[in-house]
């Protein structure tokens, strides 16, 4: 099991293997593809080598389960048809996704609880789920052309386990929006683009850079969606199964009762808040290499596999799935699992009685 935290620059990687309850963490410099190629794979392009780089440094990765904190693609393309080499497809009117499939799923039909989502999200989401060890939820949405269904599923997901209350720490959940092609072509044909960054886009994109994209606009804060976009072909690349995941989500739905500070109030703080969930959780796993966690990028890497097991064990474990998406993951714990799944039986009930 791994988690990634991409940011332009590295990639942030925790690994836990259930046998050896340890967690390990690896950080990999992105900048370094820029004169890896010339040096020593002339005619390996950059995401290729990407995924040689991944499996020579954390070799645990070949064949894992890997959560990546970020999106697959940008939103206006299809990332089915996103292999490395190929050509890249807009979206258009696709057909609605199909119930993917996922190993060990013990599974039951039921919908959304009503009341607290729009009927339009509502009817985005298919669903199974039973509470225990190693259960799986798949989830399929449908696209829409205004924002992710991924993100719409997981708006729908925090208004079914709000609770009561204004300490709740799923109240709020920040999540920026994944761009269109327009911004990361912008950015990746401006003049000032780090060159990695560039190498990166030019083998994922290909000649759709060639294209007028006009000035580069919005901010370069989603540009590390470039970095993310390469992982994940690198990391299928090396037999890797990977998902997408959201680590403050993932903190927020394992805080219990420690207070989670956001990155914006200091970054002291935020560290202090997520080290004290991860220490929590690595002690009730049995798991040792938590105190090894410094910075926030490996806090946000750690919580990923550490969550996933846990959840494995106690709670359960959720997936999103879009064709033109890809998938997302979600740990939930104990008290949320049940949360979940007592409010189904409760609209299943109002559902029979109506």
């Amino acid at each position: 099991m791994a988690g990634v935290d991409v940011g332009e620059d590295f990639l942030d990687i925790a690994t836990l293997a259930p046998e050896s309850h340890h967690l390990s963490l690896t950080r990999v410099n992105l900048r370094n593809i820029v004169s890896a190629p010339a040096q020593n794979h002339p005619a390996t392009n950059t995401v290729t080598l990407l995924g040689s780089t991944l499996a020579d440094k954390v070799p645990e990765l070949c064949g894992a389960i890997a959560l990546v904190d970020s999106p697959r693609w940008p939103i206006d393309l299809d990332w089915s048809k996103a292999t490395n080499g190929g050509r890249r497809g807009r979206i258009e009117e696709p057909e609605p996704a199909t119930l993917g499939q996922s190993p060990e799923c013990s599974r039951r039909e039921t919908s959304l609880p009503s009341g607290d989502v729009c009927g339009a999200e509502r009817r985005n989401l298919r669903r199974a789920f039973t509470i225990g060890p190693h259960n799986t939820e798949v989830v399929a949405i449908t696209r829409s052309k205004r924002s992710r269904e991924i993100d719409v599923g997981l708006r729908a997901l925090m208004h079914t386990l709000r609770k009561p209350g204004a300490n709740s720490t799923l109240t709020t959940l920040s999540m920026f929006p994944t761009p269109p092609m327009r911004y990361f072509g912008a950015h990746l044909n401006t003049a000032t683009c780090k060159p990695h960054l560039r190498m990166l886009g030019q083998e994922l994109f290909g000649q759709a850079l060639n294209r007028d994209y006009g000035p580069a606009s919005g901010g370069i804060f989603t540009r590390f969606m470039i970095a993310g976009f390469a992982t994940y072909l690198a990391l299928e690349a090396i037999g890797a199964e990977v998902y997408e995941s959201h680590p403050d989500l993932q903190f927020r739905l394992w805080c219990r009762r420690h207070r989670i500070f956001s990155k914006t109030k200091g970054r002291t703080a935020a560290l202090a808040s997520r080290i004290r969930v991860l220490s929590a959780l690595a002690r009730r796993l049995g798991v040792s290499g938590s105190r090894q966690v410094q910075r926030l990028d490996e806090a946000d890497a750690a919580i990923l596999p550490l969550s996933i097991i846990a959840a494995q064990q106690y709670g359960a474990i959720l997936i999103l799935e879009n064709t033109y998406e890809g998938r997302f993951m979600v740990a939930l714990d104990e008290p949320e699992a049940l949360h979940f799944q007592q409010r189904s039986v409760c609209h299943t009930a109002r559902s029979i009685l109506s």
